[in-house]
C-alpha cells in the first residue's frame, strides 16, 4: 500500500507561515510523543528550516496525495 502524502499550511508562533508543506502521513501522528521534536519544513525560497513542534501554533491540512 502506498503512503499517503498530507499536505499543510502550518503557521507558527511568530506568525511566519509555511506554505504547502508535505508530510508522509498525518502531521498528529508521525511527530507525537517526546522524541521527535523537531520537524523539517521548507520555507517558499526553498531553505529547510527545523521546526520545534511546541512553535506550531495552526497546521491546516489542505490536501492528501495517494
Amino acid at each position: 500500500m502506498a503512503k499517503k502524502i498530507h499536505v499543510y499550511n502550518i503557521t507558527v508562533s511568530t506568525g511566519e507561515q509555511f506554505k504547502n508543506v508535505r508530510i508522509e502521513g498525518s502531521i498528529s501522528s508521525r511527530y507525537s510523543g517526546i522524541t521527535t521534536d523537531f520537524i523539517p519544513v521548507e520555507n517558499e525560497d526553498g531553505q529547510t528550516v527545523e521546526l520545534t513542534k511546541y512553535q506550531i501554533v495552526k497546521a491546516e491540512l489542505i490536501n492528501i496525495e495517494e
